[in-house]
């Protein structure tokens, strides 16, 4: 047997193993670290960890998740995947592989340099893919080649046997011998996060040619040239926009609170196939001449005068000009590729079919233009709603394809709200940061909830008999939306995976059931055994 090489034993606890991307999330009752270096060595460290540790052991490799699923009170021990990092071609399985600890930037920089090649995940640079990859994630080549669980052909994954207390590594795939093993990697294709084993590695039997090259434009409207009235049309025509855009293209729309003095729009034109630089530079001027056109008969256009925050497409520099950005596709990825500071952060999404109702624009607009008592006039300048064209490529799929059922958006919603203070690790919960927190607490939830009054309170598509909104995305996890220690877990994951949940004819409860039926693998969201 390998020896499963632990932190916690063989040398002293950092502080940062205690503590995720997010500030907010720490894990004061740390005691031991599992971190494999080799593939073969994930067996036996998820053994050594749950026969030590049994259900208070969590799995991470970039960090990034948004909520305390990892880092919390009760966590006693973490597989840190983040030194499993490799990636490349496997001539035995005729396929592209990719490690879990993997992060975005060295995912699309390998790729690309050495196959040529891209998978279409998510701007921000250190995002894991162990989490990423599993839970849908998706980014600006989305429209074009659909999600990132579209691709996957393949998955090494420990599974956990309690009854012989025994981890076994499988490769799990459509072409597996049993059924089980089957649905295993159906689930794994949108909701394997920290839910039903340790996943290991990723294939891919085919991946996207990665274009040659992109162009990145950026516009904006100043706050206080806009109205209510054009802030609808705003609204309004960019819902069009994105329904109507080409699959090359990739838009958001930065809905900044008012104190950040600007709203901002982004584009990404990627080169089709075979085009020289000359012709994509032609078309990419062309397109974008008509969208400015377009855009600027809404309200005076200007340029962005200062960084936008913001996930994915963290824009932490401003541009060179106000001129387009003809790169190449490298030069593309680097501009877009943040993930920006480690800060405190609260978030929650949205799936959109159609366009914004007028109930939903004038909430919008008001939560974007209000400042809370006991706020100062920049506290919420991070502050912002989301708006990312969806669709394309992603909604050539059924909605039980994979797990991830939101085959028919147009838009995909990420609402956000960022803070900092002087906390030392594990100490923003005292008194003195907990109103800062609160405030902003209050804020979002205040807004998502206006937003999403006529549904209930979320986008929840049963409660919508015109058909606008289809849920929320599992790899944004929102506590707020249920928990098992609320006891209202299966509201937020019918939220998340709508029949894909426990109705449809295979669903991920049985798969749970099948998988992980004494719940090792669990954290507030996870699936539930029953």
């Amino acid at each position: 047997m390998t020896q499963a090489p632990t932190r916690g034993r063989n040398q002293p606890l950092i502080l940062s193993d205690q503590q995720g991307f997010d500030r907010r999330w720490f894990a004061p009752s740390l005691q031991a670290v599992y971190v494999p270096t080799q593939y073969e060595q994930v067996a036996d460290c998820v053994g050594a960890a749950l026969s030590e540790y049994g259900r208070d052991v969590k799995v991470t490799s970039g960090r990034h998740c948004y909520e305390n699923f990892v880092y919390n009170d009760s966590t006693k021990a973490v597989i840190d995947m983040s030194a499993l990092n490799q990636l490349g071609f496997d001539a035995e399985r005729n396929s592209f592989y990719i490690d879990a600890g993997c992060e975005n930037w060295s995912v699309y920089r390998t790729l690309l340099n050495g196959f040529g090649k891209t998978l279409p995940a998510g701007s921000c640079y250190s995002v894991g893919a162990g989490g990423h990859i599993t839970g849908g994630g998706y980014g600006l080549l989305s429209r074009l080649h659909g999600l990132t669980v579209d691709h996957l052909s393949a998955v090494d994954i420990v599974t956990w046997d309690a009854a012989h207390g025994r981890a076994q590594l499988r490769h799990v795939s459509n072409q597996s011998s049993n059924q089980a093993e089957r649905d295993l990697f159906w689930a794994l294709q949108g909701a394997g996060c920290g839910n039903f084993g340790v996943i290991v590695r990723y294939y891919f039997a085919t991946l996207p040619d990665a274009p040659e090259h992109a162009t990145i434009w950026t516009v904006a409207w100043d706050w206080d040239q806009m109205t209510e009235a054009n802030f609808a049309r705003l609204l309004a025509e960019y819902a069009d926009f994105v329904a109507t855009m080409p699959l090359n293209d990739f838009s958001l729309l930065k809905l900044n609170h008012v104190s950040a003095k600007q709203i901002g729009l982004l584009l990404q034109i990627a080169s089709p196939a075979g085009s020289t630089f000359h012709q994509h530079c032609q078309h990419a001027q062309a397109r974008i001449q008509q969208v400015q056109q377009r855009f600027d008969r809404i309200a005076p256009t200007t340029v962005i005068r200062q960084p936008m925050g913001g996930h994915p497409g963290w824009m932490s520099v401003r541009p060179a000009s106000a001129d387009a950005q003809h790169l190449t596709y490298l030069e593309a990825l680097q501009t877009l590729n943040g993930s920006g500071p480690n800060q405190f952060g609260k978030y929650k999404s949205a799936y959109m079919k159609a366009a914004f109702p007028e109930e939903q624009v004038a909430a919008i607009y008001h939560w974007l233009n209000y400042t809370p008592a006991g706020m100062k006039e920049n506290d919420l300048a991070q502050s912002l709603l989301q708006v990312d064209s969806y669709g394309g490529a992603i909604n050539e799929l059924g909605s039980s394809a994979t797990a991830v059922p939101q085959r028919s958006s147009i838009m995909k919603l990420q609402y956000q709200t960022y803070w900092n203070n002087a906390a030392f690790p594990g100490q923003s919960h005292l008194a003195q940061y907990r109103e800062q927190e609160q405030l902003h607490l209050d804020w979002i939830n205040g807004f998502y909830q206006a937003v999403y009054a006529e549904y209930g309170g979320t986008p929840n598509p049963a409660n919508d008999p015109r058909g606008v909104v289809d849920g929320c995305y599992y790899n944004y996890p929102d506590s707020d939306l249920g928990t098992h220690t609320q006891g209202d877990v299966n509201q937020a994951l019918e939220l998340y995976f709508l029949d894909n949940f426990r109705k449809g004819q295979r669903n991920l409860v049985q798969v749970k059931q099948q998988w992980d039926p004494q719940n090792f693998f669990h954290h507030a969201q996870s699936i539930p055994v029953k």
